[in-house]
């Protein structure tokens, strides 16, 4: 068959679970990256991403404040070097993400994970639900 390209998957999930975002299926590999954006209310939620096999190690993971962004991006502000791209936190209407002085962009975090048949990209949140998430998982998929 011919390869993917694109969104290989995608999650809203705010819940205080895991959400399952992309599997590889069977006969297929991927190289993919991730691209999110979260928001915590009032609350201090933490949100882990597992990524590969077994699926159960946290390779990024952020314990956010009440009111906190944590996303995939670049912004530029007074506490953040111009360009920058990261996992970043921000409080919203504050230092990062100011209006009037900072800009900020949601894009991919910018490193590639190479997968096989099998695994998978999940995250989890725990301790609080999230206001709001979207996480999506973007790259190639192709015959093994």
């Amino acid at each position: 068959m011919a390869a993917k390209i694109g969104i290989l998957g995608e999650s809203t999930a705010t819940a205080i679970a895991s959400a399952t975002v992309y599997t590889v299926p069977a006969s297929k590999a991927a190289r993919v990256r991730l691209i999110w954006a979260c928001e915590a209310d009032t609350g201090a939620p933490t949100i882990s991403f597992q990524i590969g096999s077994p699926g159960s190690e946290q390779h990024i993971t952020a314990s956010l404040g009440g009111n906190i962004d944590f996303f995939s991006g670049i912004a530029t502000g007074a506490t953040q070097k111009s360009g920058d791209v990261s996992a970043l936190q921000a409080t919203l209407g504050a230092t990062l993400i100011n209006t009037t002085s900072d800009k900020a962009c949601v894009v991919p975090f910018p490193y590639d994970y190479f997968l096989s048949t099998g695994d998978t990209v999940k995250y989890e949140v725990t301790a609080e639900a999230l206001s709001d998430a979207l996480v999506q998982v973007i790259g190639v998929e192709d015959d093994a």
